[in-house]
């Protein structure tokens, strides 16, 4: 965005607090559940075969990803915690504020900013309505130039980078095991929410000194793909509705 002004003023109208996921770092989960809140999970695969961006979109990925085993290969797996604001978000109040602002996500503070470093912020692209783009402080130039934004972006990247082993634990507790292909779909569950933080107490208790070992599934509608990562070894998971959505990008 070479010398390129964008402004923001949030107005206060609550639209970027309903009908999404709002992606948590550990420690917001736990925070979040303990709320009396549901959280939903997205899973996604890839390697380096067939996942071919460039080496530096890779390297980020893989920061993010955790090595498991699908049939005969070896896949990268990413989960997604995220609050479920699918209706609304439960901390927002009848007068679109929000309830727990001093404690709120990282991914709020950061909005409207991109976290993946690969995907240029676009008032075009964002729900927000074009008043909030016309005054304000400057987020970015040609670079983010607000520090305390920039503070919070790198916390959020380096939690994605510490939390993806514990992520992917508490979904082999849970028996989470199938995943979509990345840049072609995400496989989403909505877990029961004590059953997610019974998982965390197990994983506090017993996970951060032993494994479990699962055999991870992929699930792909995409002919050529599924035949190319069959052949592969990775192993396919064919069972229509399985506790999953499986969500098409």
């Amino acid at each position: 965005m070479e010398n390129n002004a964008i402004r923001f003023a949030c107005n206060g109208c609550g639209i970027c607090c309903k009908g999404r996921l709002i992606p948590l770092t550990l420690h917001e989960t736990r925070q979040w559940l303990k709320r009396g809140h549901e959280v939903a999970i997205l899973l996604e695969a890839f390697d380096e075969l067939h996942w071919s961006p460039s080496q530096e979109e890779f390297a980020h990925a893989k920061g993010r990803a955790v090595e498991v085993t699908s049939g005969d290969a070896s896949i990268r797996v990413i989960a997604v915690f995220a609050g479920n604001a699918l209706n609304s978000c439960q901390n927002l109040g009848d007068n679109n504020l929000c309830g727990i602002y001093d404690e709120r996500p990282l991914v709020c503070r950061i909005y409207p900013a991109e976290i993946n470093p690969f995907i240029t912020l676009n008032p075009a692209s964002k729900i927000c309505p074009p008043e909030v783009w016309e005054e304000g402080e400057v987020l970015f130039t040609d670079r983010v130039i607000d520090p305390v934004l920039v503070k919070h972006i790198e916390r959020s990247r380096k939690a994605d980078r510490d939390d993806a082993r514990a992520k992917i634990a508490l979904c082999e507790i849970l028996g989470l095991n199938v995943v979509a292909w990345k840049g072609n779909a995400f496989a989403v569950y909505l877990p029961d929410r004590q059953q997610l933080l019974d998982a965390f107490v197990f994983y506090d208790t017993l996970m951060r000194v032993s494994q479990l070992r699962t055999d991870w599934k992929v699930r792909v509608d995409t002919p050529v793909l599924r035949q190319k990562l069959q052949q592969s070894g990775v192993a396919l998971d064919d069972q229509e509705g399985a506790g999953y959505i499986f969500h098409s990008l």
